[in-house]
């Protein structure tokens, strides 16, 4: 009897398990690049070091500006370009760069892309799985103009925390605010 009540019982417990919500991450806000920028930025996530950001970034064409991570878990990027940057240039931007990962990045999973309006600016975004270093990395990269200039942010964490923190790259997408 007790071996009939054993599996049904184990069953129930595992699908409550797996039902159950990822917990959830608090965000905090932040204002970063000399204050031009405010943001939710996941409590816990430190500013990468410089020497770290040395090492991650030594052979890459571009560094970004700063970086914020939870040991690797996953980051968020923020890259302040020499790029010349308006509104009226932010379809342009999008429609560019997605013609440019499309071609750069083939065997990639693509979610979304385009531009929304957030907090009363247009921002671009692409939303994608890409291969990177022989695993599949979780990607949302959204940009907008700020003084002029554009600044690129990109949240990343590997493909299996995706359920984790696809929710929470999003709500950061959408707290973004420029001065």
């Amino acid at each position: 009897m007790r071996k009939v009540l054993l599996l049904p019982v184990l069953c129930l417990f595992l699908l409550l398990t797996a039902a159950r919500p990822a917990a959830e991450v608090e965000l905090i806000k932040k204002r970063v690049l000399s204050e031009r920028v405010e943001i939710l930025i996941p409590k816990g996530f430190e500013v990468m070091s410089e020497q770290q950001m040395e090492f991650n970034y030594a052979k890459s064409q571009s560094r970004p500006s700063m970086i914020f991570t939870n040991s690797k878990e996953a980051s968020l990027a923020f890259n302040y370009t020499d790029n010349a940057a308006d509104q009226d240039m932010i379809d342009m931007y999008a429609a560019t760069f997605y013609k440019t990962y499309t071609k750069q990045f083939k065997d990639a999973k693509w979610f979304e892309n385009g531009v929304k309006e957030i907090n009363g600016r247009k921002v671009g975004y692409m939303e994608l799985m890409k291969p990177e270093l022989g695993h599949e990395v979780y990607t949302l990269i959204f940009f907008t103009d700020v003084e002029d200039k554009l600044l690129m942010c990109t949240f990343t964490c590997a493909d299996r925390q995706k359920p984790e923190w696809e929710a929470v790259a999003k709500q950061i997408m959408a707290s973004v605010k420029t001065n």
